[in-house]
């Protein structure tokens, strides 16, 4: 469906991000996991969601890509603040909607924790949903803009989260190297886990040889890049 939405926050988070949050005419209406489509001008730019269906309002976590005509185009719309803003949602196929009986797994690269952070809030407020992992992969610190929220989820039983930072820097105790590379070191047996995988074509796909190298059946991934980016065959 298509909507005209008021916009009741407009601002900077962290490192380049900013948080725009949407207020519907209607109750939302959507699976945690889903994304719209944002109009700028002409144009429609897909968006993740980053707050769990339940109420009347819509998040969006977005990152200005430097050297990017698309992201300056966006930056430029948004930096004039409008008041209202035309979308179209909910879109995509890799969604929670029911309470997996088996572990989760939830790998992001960079703000494909957006994605990531509607579904991890799905599921760990419902009563009985199995063990969460998230594991977020950034370039450097700085990245992590959602950090101490992951950190605070994590105080609790049956949650862990793990950032793992590509590019090693002096100020990082943590873990460095590829998010998928950390799964992989981390389970012996993947199968027992449904994984969902948030980020750029490559690294989704990385992701995946990766695993299946060590005897993951794809069948357990979800992602939305399987249906806008299918390998051929």
């Amino acid at each position: 469906m298509t909507l005209q939405c008021q916009v009741t926050t407009n601002e900077a988070l962290q490192n380049d991000v900013r948080r725009l949050v949407l207020s519907l005419p209607t109750a939302a209406s959507y699976h945690a996991g889903q994304y719209l489509s944002l109009s700028v001008g002409e144009r429609a730019f897909p968006f993740s969601i980053a707050n769990a269906p339940g109420g009347q309002h819509l998040e969006l976590h977005i990152k200005a890509t430097e050297d990017s005509a698309d992201s300056a185009l966006i930056e430029q719309f948004l930096n004039d603040h409008p008041s209202s803003v035309t979308i179209e949602y909910p879109l995509g196929q890799c969604f929670l909607s029911h309470v997996p009986a088996q572990p989760v797994i939830f790998i992001a690269a960079a703000t494909g924790i957006t994605q990531i952070k509607s579904m991890f809030d799905w599921l760990t407020a419902q009563p009985d949903a199995q063990t969460v992992h998230v594991y977020w992969g950034v370039v450097t610190p700085d990245d992590l803009y959602l950090d101490d929220y992951f950190k605070t989820a994590a105080a609790h039983a049956n949650i862990t989260y793990t950032p793992v930072v590509s590019h090693d820097d002096k100020t990082w105790a943590g873990r460095v190297g590829l998010v998928g590379d950390a799964v992989h070191e981390d389970f012996k047996n993947l199968n027992d886990h449904l994984i969902f995988v948030s980020g750029s074509p490559g690294m989704v796909y990385g992701t995946l040889d990766r695993l299946t190298a060590k005897g993951f059946d794809p069948k357990n991934m979800r992602s939305d890049v399987f249906d806008y980016a299918p390998r051929s065959a």
